[in-house]
This record gives structure tokens, C-alpha cells and sequence, in this order.
């Protein structure tokens, strides 16, 4: 399975099998890690294979919704659009991961710096003054991914991905150009906080203009992430249809209850 294929047939798993992954393909999850791609270069994201998911059970308490046998933990420095910047660089370990028969769900992470000092490697020396970390832009915990086997009456793909439950095209790009509804398609099966599919496109000539439907306060942070998977999921699809485009920010026209994003420009 490639990773456009992946895009229309994962599913979100939450429940999962104690079986632990093989120490060769736990060995190849840490490759494809170490392997991330995203737009803003100065930041610094990370994905940090954590094999001992009890650690993560722990640490999480009641906020663990979620027990799997291994998990991703997300750091990043803060920057510009370093949340959206996440989502797209993650997505595509998540892709991968399911074309290596691992079952995912991304999760909202309640964990600080200081947790995962033991059992992750940041570059930075320890600091134990958050307003210091904060001035200094250490490396932070940001999200996380749940992977592992899926349990027994979980799938790990989706048998009819007609079966979705996403927005039409129509309600994401009005006025879609005939070129663009196959890669403009693959954003559709985004997975996105709440289901909220914040995504929606303004199509021209040569470029697609994405922007964010404003969603409620407590939602805003995972939206946003969401954001960048989705431009990954654009980004993967543009590739396999062999669409050379670039990702600019240009002069926008402001929308009522959406914020600009980013415009894909296609070449």
C-alpha cells in the first residue's frame, strides 16, 4: 500500500491489542521518525518512538482515553504556524505506519517538558524555571500518537471508503476546477479534532487558497494541527498525480468566521 492509498482506508483505532510490535519493525516506525519533512525550517519537531506505553499510562492518569502498547510523543519549538507545521510532518508518519499494518489514533497530550525528560531525548539541558523554557523555546510536548496492533474488535482499515462520515466536496471548495477535485478530494479524509473538518478551500487559476473555519476556544490548538494534516493529505495527493506546487503565503481576501492559512500554487 502506498501512502495516497492509505489516506482513503486508515481508520482511527482506540482500542488495542497488548500485543507489543516486533523490535525490527519498532526498529523501521523510529526510522521513518527520524525522517520528518514541514514547511517552517526553523522549527524543530520531533517524533520520539516511546516502546513502554505503561510510561505514558502513568504519566497521563485519568486523561489516559486511549492504552496502547506504544506511543509517538510530538515535541516542537514555538514558531509560525508550528501547530499546522505538526500536523502535516506527523501525518505522514501516521500514513507510513499504516502501510506497515500499525493501527494509529493521535491524541491531545496533557504531558510537560519535565515528564518525558527521563525517557525522551531533547537536545537542550534541563531548565527548571518554566518562564525560562518558555523565553528560551525549549523543545515541548505538543501531541501525541497511539500505535500498536488494533484489538479484536477493531479494523485496521476502513472496508468501504465510500462510508465516511466527511463533508461533500461542495461544502469544502465551491467552484472546484475539474484538475483540482483529485487532489482537493484527498483533504476530505483528513482526520481532524471532533470531526470538525475545519478545512475550506477558494480555488483560481493556478492556485487553492486554504483556509481555517474559526472553531471554539478549546478546540483551536487541535484545529490547527488538523490544518497541517490536511495540507499533507493535499501535499501527498499532488505528488502522486505528479502536480508540481509550492506553499506560499500571499495577500488573502478575510473571510467572515475563517482565518488564511496558506496557498497552495500549483505550477
Amino acid at each position: 500500500m502506498e501512502l495516497y492509498d492509505a489516506i482513503f482506508y486508515r481508520r482511527t483505532t482506540r482500542k488495542y491489542s497488548n500485543k507489543k510490535v516486533t523490535v525490527e519493525l519498532l526498529e523501521e516506525i523510529k526510522r521513518v521518525c527520524n525522517n520528518i519533512t514541514y514547511l517552517n525550517q526553523d522549527l524543530n519537531i520531533k517524533a520520539h518512538v516511546v516502546e513502554r506505553g505503561h510510561i505514558v499510562h502513568f504519566l497521563q492518569g485519568k486523561n489516559c482515553k486511549v492504552k496502547a502498547p506504544h506511543y509517538l510523543i510530538i515535541t516542537s519549538t514555538k514558531g509560525e504556524d508550528y501547530l499546522e507545521n505538526i500536523g502535516f510532518a506527523i501525518e505522514e508518519i501516521v500514513l507510513n505506519l499504516t502501510t506497515l499494518g500499525i493501527a494509529t489514533c493521535w491524541l491531545e497530550s496533557n504531558l510537560k517538558r519535565e515528564d518525558i525528560l527521563e525517557f525522551v531525548d531533547l537536545d537542550e539541558e534541563v531548565v527548571q524555571d518554566e518562564e525560562v523554557e518558555e523565553e528560551l523555546n525549549l523543545e515541548q510536548p505538543c501531541i501525541m500518537v497511539a500505535f500498536g496492533y488494533p484489538g479484536e474488535s477493531e479494523q485496521l482499515l476502513r472496508r468501504d471508503k465510500a462510508k465516511i462520515d466527511r463533508k461533500k466536496l461542495r461544502y469544502i471548495c465551491k467552484k472546484a476546477s475539474r484538475k483540482n477535485i483529485k487532489i482537493i478530494n484527498a483533504i476530505r479524509f483528513s482526520p481532524s479534532v471532533k470531526n470538525c473538518q475545519p478545512w475550506v478551500l477558494y480555488n483560481d487559476d493556478d492556485s487553492l487558497h486554504l483556509y481555517e473555519d474559526k472553531q471554539k476556544k478549546n478546540l483551536r490548538e487541535m484545529s490547527k494541527i488538523s490544518m497541517g494534516i490536511g495540507l499533507r493529505h493535499i501535499d501527498i495527493s499532488c505528488k502522486k498525480h505528479a502536480i508540481p506546487v509550492t506553499y506560499e503565503k500571499v495577500k488573502y481576501k478575510k473571510k467572515i468566521g475563517k482565518e488564511y492559512y496558506i496557498s497552495i500554487i500549483l505550477k
